[in-house]
């Protein structure tokens, strides 16, 4: 309820101004508490400090606060400040004397230290509404990569789905025993993909299976000569990714590189977990490929882990792409602390 409240535009702002109330009004009092005329002070000297904020972060900012026109930001803002000065002297010099109650206010009149207050409600009403302005950007990134998670949770191969039955019906005319673990392995995986999945985290332990089931299942379809590699090094106990960060990797794997044709088709994963962190490797050869999949390698699910990556982890992860005219490979460096 608090935090619903807080997040309110209007009462930020009152906020803001009750706080810069007390504050002036603390600051030009003449006596260890503050006194009626101390507010009424205070309140005359927030006429021009409220159009100072106000056309700064209304007009300006808007407008100027870009790296191009930087320079007209900076000199419009001093314009900015010498007329809130200009107002301030009115005020203080014109207007408090001609009014009917006698209040015993002079204006404040060293310049320099009055222009150098303005100029820090300048600097301070920037950075809160810059920082706003980014912590809002940053929410909308993560609710896009939200959304796109759930696509890509509903959105699994329907390739592989279908190859996958595929085998499956064969399995069961060849009353195979493998058929009910390649079934619970399908299921296994879909279920988790699909409705176990609902943190910012999720279990580096089910990601690693749900990994290995995928490949099980891709392998029935292989002959032996396409060789398929998982090795896992360190424990992936207690650590934490976020959920199918290395799947859409894996699955652009089979569909730009593994192919099934050709004896120098692989696919090579490598996972290596330690105390200062985890690194991700992923290799394949490169498949021809058919013009449902044509265009980049990657394209985007390397994106959408880029993404991710940059917005969850920041500077402590990095991914390096190594693209060769006959295979493909991502590497992912993550850092617990930096």
């Amino acid at each position: 309820m608090f935090k619903k409240i807080t997040s309110i535009r209007w009462v930020q702002h009152l906020a803001f101004w009750v706080l810069s109330f007390y504050v002036i009004g603390s600051y030009f009092s003449i006596s260890s508490f503050l006194k009626l005329i101390d507010y009424i002070y205070a309140a005359f000297f927030h006429v021009p400090l409220l159009i100072l904020v106000y056309v700064n972060i209304r007009k300006l900012i808007p407008a100027f606060f870009s790296y191009s026109r930087l320079y007209l930001f900076v000199l419009l803002n001093v314009a900015n400040i010498g007329l809130a000065v200009l107002l301030h002297e009115l005020i203080f010099e014109l207007m408090i004397p001609i009014l009917p109650v006698e209040l015993y206010i002079v204006s404040f009149i060293d310049r320099k230290i009055l222009a150098f207050i303005f100029f820090i409600y300048i600097v301070i009403s920037t950075l809160l509404k810059l920082s706003k302005s980014w912590f809002l950007l940053e929410q909308a990134e993560k609710e896009n990569l939200s959304l796109e998670l759930s696509a890509l949770k509903s959105q699994v191969n329907p390739h592989f789905l279908f190859n996958t039955l595929n085998s499956i019906f064969a399995l069961s005319l060849q009353r195979s025993k493998e058929t009910p673990e390649v079934v619970l392995k399908l299921s296994g995986m879909l279920r988790y993909m699909l409705y176990e999945i609902s943190d910012e985290m999720a279990p580096l332990e089910k990601e690693v299976a749900v990994m290995k089931d995928y490949l099980d299942l891709q392998k029935i379809r292989l002959d032996e000569s396409c060789k398929i590699s998982f090795v896992t090094n360190g424990s992936v106990e207690q650590v934490s990714i976020p959920p199918l960060l290395f799947f859409p990797l894996v699955e652009n794997s089979f569909k730009h590189g593994l192919k099934g044709t050709s004896r120098d088709s692989f696919v090579d994963i490598a996972l290596n977990v330690t105390a200062e962190g985890l690194y991700f490797q992923i290799s394949n050869n490169k498949g021809q490929v058919d013009e449902t999949e044509s265009g980049e390698y990657g394209g985007i699910g390397i994106e959408n882990v880029k993404k991710r990556l940059a917005l969850i982890y920041g500077g402590r992860a990095d991914l390096q792409i190594t693209d060769e005219p006959t295979s493909f490979s991502v590497e992912i460096t993550i850092r617990w602390e930096e």
